[in-house]
C-alpha cells in the first residue's frame, strides 16, 4: 500500500511481480471507504485485509478486505473516536479474528487494543490505553505460539513516557506491562513490531539507546532477561522506523536515516547481537527514508522506501543475501517426530504428534512461501480444516512453544 497517490490521492493498494514487472494499481482510496492507508496488508486465503489511518464514515479510519485479484473491496468496520481512531499499523490475523491497535480514540484518547471478526461483525475493544499502561501505538500486535496472548509495544506513555512493551491476553484480560523504556538505557519511543522466535522477542525502538539514535533489543516474553544487542550511532543508522524480518539466527531491518548519506540503511545482526553488517546505504537514487518492514522470500528481501527514486516518491527494492538460510520451498521431512495423514487430503487432515510434550504450532504456506493458515495443536491429534483452499502443493512447519522444530514438509490437496 501507498499513504498518498493513486487517482485520488488517498493512496493506493498495488502488486507486483518479484522480478519488477506486472504492476498493478489494485484499488485506489477514495476518502468515503477509507483513506491514508499505513502498516503492511495482512493475507488469509485468498483476501488481503489493512487498516486506513483517516477517511471512512467518521474520519477516523477503517477496516478493510479486499481479494488478491483486485476485486471485491469492503469497508468492514468504521472506527469512530470512542472505539478507537487512526490506525497507524498492521492487523495480525487469527482464525477468523483480526487484532489491532489505533494511535488514537477509545476512553482516555490515546488508542486502544481491539479484535474483530474477518467479515467486520463482532468487534470488541480489548483495551483502553490510559497512559500508565502505555499510549499511541504505532505497530502490529504479534500472537504467541499458543494463539492466546498478544505482545506489542506503545509509542508513549508507561513509567518514563517513553513507551512501553506488554502482554495481553486475547480476551482482553491479564494485560501485563513488560518493559518501560526510558530514553537512555533501553531506547525510547518504539514504532514498529516484535518479532516472536521461541521464547524471546525482537524489536527496535526508534531513538533512546547509548547514542540516542535508537537500538534493538531482545527480552523473554515472561518481561525478564532484556539485552540491548546493538545501539545505532548514526554512522551504522538511525532512527528505526520498522520491524525486524527473521531468518535462522539472523535478523534484518533498516533504519530510516544514518548510513552515509543520512539516507536510511539495511543492515543484518545476529539473534546474540553479534555481527552487526549494513549491507546498503540509501540515497536518492536508490531510495531514502525507508519505512516499513522486509518481507524475505528465498535468499531475496523485498522493501520499500518513503522517497527517493525517479519520481522522488519512494522505491519498491529487493536485496540478495546469500547467506539468508534455506527458504520455506526448501523443506525436509521429519516423519519421525510427527504424521499428517491423509496425504494427499481434500483439505481435512489429522496432525498426530509423537513424543513432544510441550505446546507446538503449525504454519501453512503456498508454494509462493505465503502463509496461508496458522493454528495452535492441541493434544495428540489435531484435526484441520482447510477445504477452502485450491488444489495444489502446500508446505507445513511445526514448531514447538520454546522454538524448536519440529517437523517440517509438504502435502497435497486435490
Amino acid at each position: 500500500m501507498t499513504f498518498d497517490g493513486g487517482a485520488n490521492g488517498r493512496g493506493c493498494i498495488f502488486s507486483i511481480d518479484t522480478n519488477g514487472s506486472g504492476y498493478r494499481d489494485l484499488h485506489d482510496f477514495n476518502g468515503a471507504s477509507g483513506g491514508q492507508p499505513t502498516g503492511s496488508l495482512t493475507l488469509s486465503g485468498s483476501k488481503l485485509f489493512g487498516m486506513t489511518w483517516l477517511d471512512g464514515l467518521h474520519d477516523s479510519g477503517c477496516v478493510f478486505s479486499i481479494d488478491t485479484s483486485g476485486n471485491v473491496y469492503r469497508d468492514i468496520f468504521n472506527f469512530n473516536g470512542i472505539n478507537g481512531a487512526n490506525p497507524y499499523g498492521s492487523l495480525t490475523v487469527s482464525g477468523n479474528k483480526l487484532y489491532g491497535m489505533t494511535e488514537n480514540g477509545g476512553a482516555h484518547f490515546k488508542g486502544c487494543i481491539f479484535s474483530v471478526d474477518t467479515n467486520g461483525n463482532g468487534y470488541k475493544d480489548i483495551l483502553d490505553f490510559n497512559g500508565t499502561d502505555g499510549a499511541k501505538p504505532l505497530g502490529a500486535l504479534t500472537l504467541s505460539l499458543s494463539g492466546s496472548v498478544l505482545y506489542g509495544m506503545a509509542e508513549l506513555g508507561g513509567l518514563h513516557n517513553y513507551g512501553c512493551l506488554f502482554s495481553i491476553d486475547t480476551n482482553g484480560n491479564r494485560y501485563k506491562d513488560l518493559l518501560d523504556f526510558d530514553g537512555l538505557n533501553n531506547g525510547a519511543s518504539p514504532f514498529g513490531s516484535l518479532t516472536l522466535s521461541g521464547k524471546a522477542l525482537f524489536g527496535m525502538a526508534q531513538s533512546g539507546g547509548a547514542s540516542g539514535h535508537g537500538n534493538i533489543f531482545s527480552i523473554d516474553t515472561n518481561g525478564t532477561g532484556y539485552k540491548e544487542l546493538f545501539s545505532f550511532n548514526n554512522t551504522d543508522g538511525a532512527f528505526p522506523l520498522g520491524s525486524l524480518a527473521l531468518s535462522g539466527n539472523m535478523l534484518y531491518g533498516m533504519t530510516s536515516q544514518g548510513g552515509a548519506s543520512d539516507s536510511g540503511c539495511l543492515f543484518t545482526i545476529d539473534t546474540n547481537g553479534m555481527n552487526y553488517t549494513k549491507l546498503l546505504d540509501f540515497n536518492n537514487t536508490l531510495g531514502y527514508a525507508p519505512n516499513g518492514s522486509l518481507t524475505i522470500f528465498g535468499k531475496v528481501m523485498y522493501g520499500m522506501t518513503k522517497n527517493g527514486g525517479t519520481g522522488g516518491d519512494g522505491v519498491i527494492f529487493s536485496f540478495k543475501d546469500t547467506n539468508i538460510t534455506n527458504s520455506i520451498t526448501e523443506l525436509t521431512f521429519s516423519p519421525e517426530a510427527m504424521i499428517l495423514y491423509p496425504n494427499p487430503n481434500n483439505g481435512r487432515f489429522t496432525v498426530s504428534l509423537q513424543g513432544v510434550s510441550e505446546k507446538a504450532q503449525i504454519t501453512v504456506f503456498n508454494v509462493m512461501g505465503e502463509q496461508v493458515y496458522q493454528s495452535a495443536l492441541n493434544g495428540t491429534n489435531t484435526p484441520i480444516e482447510i477445504d477452502s483452499k485450491a488444489n495444489g502443493i502446500y508446505l507445513y512447519r511445526i514448531i514447538k512453544e520454546t522454538g524448536g522444530l519440529v517437523s517440517e514438509g509438504r502435502f497435497i490437496i486435490q
